[in-house]
This record gives structure tokens, C-alpha cells and sequence, in this order.
């Protein structure tokens, strides 16, 4: 017990830290947006660092988003099945929907590693020194978290329901 309590601590300061972050790179996107604009409207010149880093920020934000929806089965559904089947069949064909999004987020984890590692091995930067694979690093990892929260999600939906427990 006081191990599961342990996991349970530890998932809950991680989905704190996953929403912290999502918030804190959506202001700083934000307001370097608005910075590039001011100073284009302003002196009619940009800076030059911001489009790159924003583009870069963007890519986190669309990854951890997908991640926190992932976690609240909240992301994006097609839902033409569920008022043709039993509850119990629409169960199973929902675990096997969340298994099969769990081998697509593991497989595209090896081309997005081999990304990652083109660019580390290429030396290349973003603004202020920042390594584009480090940029780049948040792929392998949110595919990863999220095969693995579909995978745990998929295998729920095929285990014996205990009494008084809903799925």
C-alpha cells in the first residue's frame, strides 16, 4: 500500500509539473509573439531569434498538450460505433482503440529518436545557445508518456472490472 501511495505522489507531482510547464510555454510563447510584433510595428525590425524559438515552442506545447489530454481522455475521438454495440462490446473495442494508439505513439518514437540524434550529432542551435536537439527532445519523450498512458488505458479496458470500481 505504501508503495502505491508512493506512485500516486509521485504521478501527481508529475502531472503538476506537465501542467506548469504547458502554462509557463504558453505565456512565453505568447509574450514573445507580442514582443516581435511590438518591435515590428515599432522600429519595423524584428528579432531575429524570436520566430525560430516560438516555432520551437510550439512544438512542446502541441506535445505536452496531446500529453495532458492524453491523461484525462479528453484528446480527439471519433465516436461512430458506440450507439450500435453493447456497453460491454464498446469496452473492449475502446481498449483495443487505446492499444493500437499505444503501438502507433511506440513506433514513432525510433524515427523521432533518429531525429533527435541527426541534429545532435549536426551541432546545430537555437537562440542563445540552446541545442536544437534538446528543442527537438520533447518528441521521443511525450510519444513515449503517451503510448504508455494509452497502453495502461487499453489494458484497464480488458481486465476483470472489480465491484464498485468503474472504468
Amino acid at each position: 500500500m505504501l508503495l502505491s501511495d508512493s506512485f500516486k505522489t509521485l504521478g501527481s507531482f508529475f502531472e503538476r509539473a506537465e501542467e506548469v510547464l504547458l502554462v509557463s510555454l504558453v505565456i512565453l510563447m505568447v509574450s514573445l509573439g507580442f514582443l516581435q510584433v511590438l518591435f515590428r510595428n515599432l522600429i519595423s525590425v524584428g528579432i531575429v531569434w524570436i520566430d525560430p524559438l516560438v516555432r520551437h515552442l510550439v512544438l512542446w506545447v502541441a506535445l505536452l498538450g496531446a500529453s495532458v489530454a492524453t491523461r484525462e481522455n479528453r484528446h480527439i475521438t471519433i465516436d461512430i460505433i458506440s450507439g450500435h454495440v453493447s456497453p460491454g462490446h464498446y469496452s473492449k473495442i475502446q481498449g483495443a482503440v487505446q492499444l493500437f494508439s499505444a503501438l502507433i505513439c511506440f513506433l514513432l518514437t525510433f524515427p523521432a529518436i533518429r531525429f533527435v540524434q541527426n541534429d545532435y550529432v549536426a551541432g546545430k542551435t537555437l537562440a542563445f545557445g540552446i541545442p536544437l536537439w534538446f528543442a527537438q527532445a520533447v518528441m521521443p519523450v511525450m510519444l513515449l508518456i503517451m503510448g504508455g498512458r494509452f497502453l495502461l488505458r487499453g489494458i484497464k479496458k480488458f481486465s476483470p472490472e472489480k465491484p464498485g470500481k468503474k472504468r
